[in-house]
């Protein structure tokens, strides 16, 4: 089982290449180190951190050096400001390689506030034509000429696997700072908010034999009670009614067609390269912020409402990473067990554990998780993160992987 921990370029520039890397490698046994190559908004805790306790990640932005004449999409990925020039992605590269580290690049795709902002009409757009600024549309001709760019951008250095994240339709929730949600919004209404209703994804619906214009007037009619106040958060019943039922089944489908035949694309777009696509399913991490979605669900269930069909996606791929962000050993099993009945006993599957809050408390904890991952034949496990973790935490995973080896003799 090979073995890596996520690391930020402020890591990299702050703590010393070198530095971080003996770290893992040393204190904390890893084989590999994977690199955020491009990277969403967000505000972390660094605990040891020598420049930076509290950090906003500028958002949106890439560690490494982009080449602009690439993107004839126009969409344009930005240099971090915090780089100051470098080529953070190459530098690592290099470093690594006289470790006999290898190297991930670990790219955010779709959940680009940026772009998505710059170009409105590549965002995804709700039922009434809102758009959501924070993510790009998997449907969108030009957003997925975007997305085979930016992995053959990548493609040119000499890294071991394209980890792919936000490679697929997101849910309502987890999009911007401060967003509220005043009124009780029951688990259906929060999906049948999600959906995308773009021209580009209505033309598809309609090209597969939806009734688009239909399901989309049976949607806002779903959702008016909930706008006039007349439900609660705790609503059972249904809010579609049955007759556009099949028609959403089927408008299902054609987005779980749509991201599948993007996956394909972006692995087409780095095989010159030789670089293998590992494709990222949220699902399993879901629960946190997509109402409706449980811990001990199928992991299908939240997997659609993410628009990704695993089977399908998995074939595109060179590998499927699984999130494991769950409390305890039983339901990280639980999840790989399920994804296994789904892709099948040849599908390569990853694993990213947090050896963190709010997933773990104790070192037993983790080493009990990694003793599950190593029985489900994982053929890698990511930690997350680097910048996040005290250091002790490398400890943990080093006495974890020692027991977890040994226990598996």
């Amino acid at each position: 089982m090979k073995t890596s921990a996520f690391v930020f370029g402020t890591d990299l520039l702050d703590e010393g290449y070198d530095a971080v890397l003996d770290q893992l490698q040393q204190r904390g046994t890893l084989e590999g180190v994977t690199l955020s190559a491009t990277y969403h908004d967000a505000r972390d805790v660094f605990p040891h951190n020598p420049k930076r306790h509290v950090f906003r990640n500028e958002g949106d932005v890439a560690w490494f050096v982009p080449e602009a004449g690439r993107y004839a999409s126009g969409l344009v990925p930005r240099l971090a400001t915090a780089a100051a020039g470098v080529d953070v992605l190459a530098e690592l590269c290099l470093h690594a390689a006289g470790l006999g580290m290898p190297v991930t690049a670990w790219t955010i795709f779709l959940h680009n506030s940026v772009l998505a902002t710059a170009h409105p009409d590549c965002a995804t757009r709700n039922v009434y034509g809102d758009p959501y600024l924070t993510d790009l549309c998997p449907a969108h001709p030009r957003v997925r000429a975007y997305c085979r760019e930016l992995a053959s951008d990548i493609g040119r250095y000499p890294v071991q696997r394209l980890l792919a994240e936000s490679l697929h339709y997101r849910p309502l929730e987890h999009g911007e700072h401060h967003e509220r949600y005043l009124i009780p919004l029951p688990p259906e209404a929060r999906t049948l908010m999600s959906l995308c209703f773009c021209g580009h994804c209505r033309a598809a619906a309609v090209q597969a034999g939806v009734a688009v214009d239909a399901l989309a007037t049976a949607v806002r009619t779903a959702l008016e009670p909930v706008w006039q106040g007349e439900v609660n958060a705790a609503h059972a019943e249904p809010l579609l009614a049955a007759s556009a039922r099949d028609d959403l089944d089927r408008y299902g489908d054609v987005r779980a067609a749509t991201v599948t035949s993007l996956v394909a694309e972006v692995r087409e777009a780095l095989a010159p390269s030789g670089v293998p696509l590992a494709f990222i399913d949220h699902a399993g991490t879901m629960s946190h912020v997509m109402h409706g979605v449980g811990r001990d669900d199928e992991v299908t269930l939240a997997s659609r409402k993410l628009g990704i069909d695993p089977a399908a996606a998995a074939a595109a791929s060179d590998e499927y990473c699984v999130l494991g962000y769950l409390d305890t050993p039983e339901r990280v099993a639980a999840l790989l067990a399920s994804y296994r009945r789904v892709l099948g006993p040849q599908a390569r599957i990853s694993m990213a554990l947090r050896p963190l809050l709010p997933d773990c408390q104790t070192e037993d904890n983790l080493a009990a998780k990694l003793a599950a991952v190593r029985a489900a034949a994982v053929a890698s496990v990511d930690f997350y993160h680097y910048a996040m973790m005290p250091l002790n935490r490398l400890d943990w995973i080093r006495r974890s992987l020692a027991a977890s080896a040994g226990a598996g003799r």
